[in-house]
């Protein structure tokens, strides 16, 4: 739906254009699902599963992060150098 009539002031609109939804402001929507929202999410136990969800990523990034070695593209290319070589010896056979 559109919003009421505004007046024009020198051909520009006196202030920019709102989205309505049924006749209402968008933020009036957002508000009240966002509401409803959280209600459910509280009510159903989501946010139990969230706050696991959070943690397990939080802990896998932990773990990743300290197991993780500082010079991953140096020991690719070492590996690389390794397998060209074994394969230079098949090769040969």
């Amino acid at each position: 739906m559109r919003p009421s009539i505004v007046p024009v002031i020198r051909g520009h609109p006196s202030h920019r254009k709102a989205i309505h939804i049924c006749g209402k402001p968008r933020w009036m929507f957002i508000l009240i699902f966002s509401a409803v929202s959280c209600i459910l999410w509280i009510t159903s136990c989501g946010l139990l599963t969230v706050l696991w969800a959070f943690a397990i990523g939080l802990l896998a990034t932990i773990l990743h992060a300290s197991f993780r070695t500082p010079n991953l593209k140096a020991r690719l290319k070492t590996f690389r150098e390794e397998f060209r070589a074994v394969w230079r010896n098949y090769s040969e056979l």
